[in-house]
């Protein structure tokens, strides 16, 4: 009954509802994810996933300074539940398979599907996982190379652009509202450029652009003559 505890606190204190719904397809942060049962006919692989934590590592029982590091997992995609909070929250959980991960001499990440870990711990959040794809080693049909793969529809363009050495900022404001789907050809945010050019090239330049009208006007009247003849 206290006031100060928020909602959400107070709906997850409660419990979430005991009939969940269960899915072998979902889509979530631009990715397209499948169960492995679904997958075992097609052709295409979505159920690879891959999640990236900070981890405390000890260097022995009595270390009292653990060091945080980043630790990437990869895993495949066994089951997808969605637990819901009697109509006030919900959430999507994976249930997975963690595969013992390695690194190869030229530093590729690699996995070992004959090789499970964290079987006490399978499930993870759909919103904090990225989609991999597993490439069979020709040698080792239990060691797999990872992939990783970027949202669809979606693009890297960083945080410049650059063309000529020259950084230019991306503007992340944009009014959409705003915008007139017009795309302005002038550069405003680079020094403009002057190139000066004698008069008498000027004059030469016009004069070719002028023969070269009137060539192809000349070729038009000729196939319009022919065309009448015949």
């Amino acid at each position: 009954m206290d006031e100060e505890v928020t909602k959400w606190l107070k709906v997850l204190s409660r419990g979430p509802n005991e009939v969940v719904k269960r899915y072998s397809g979902y889509v979530i942060n631009g990715y397209r994810f499948h169960t492995t049962q679904r997958e075992a006919r097609l052709k295409t692989q979505n159920s690879g996933v891959t999640l990236e934590a900070v981890t405390q590592v000890h260097r022995n029982a009595k270390d009292e300074n653990p060091k945080n590091i980043c630790v990437t997992y990869y895993g495949a995609v066994k089951d997808i539940i969605e637990l819901d909070y009697y109509g006030h929250e919900k959430y999507v959980l994976f249930k997975c398979d963690w595969f013992v991960a390695g690194k190869d001499k030229y530093g590729s990440p690699c996995v070992y599907f004959n090789k499970k870990c964290y079987k006490n711990d399978p499930f993870v959040l759909a919103s904090q996982v990225q989609q991999c794809f597993y490439i069979e080693d020709p040698f080792d049909k239990n060691k797999h190379y990872v992939l990783t793969a970027l949202p669809r529809e979606s693009f890297d363009m960083g945080e410049c652009l650059s063309s000529d050495g020259q950084e230019y900022d991306i503007p992340t404001n944009l009014d959409i509202l705003k915008d007139d789907c017009e795309v302005d050809l002038v550069r405003k945010d680079v020094p403009d450029d002057i190139f000066e050019m004698p008069l008498s090239e000027l004059h030469k330049q016009k004069a070719i652009e002028s023969d070269h009208s009137d060539t192809s006007l000349e070729s038009d009247d000729e196939t319009t003559d022919d065309s009448s003849t015949d």
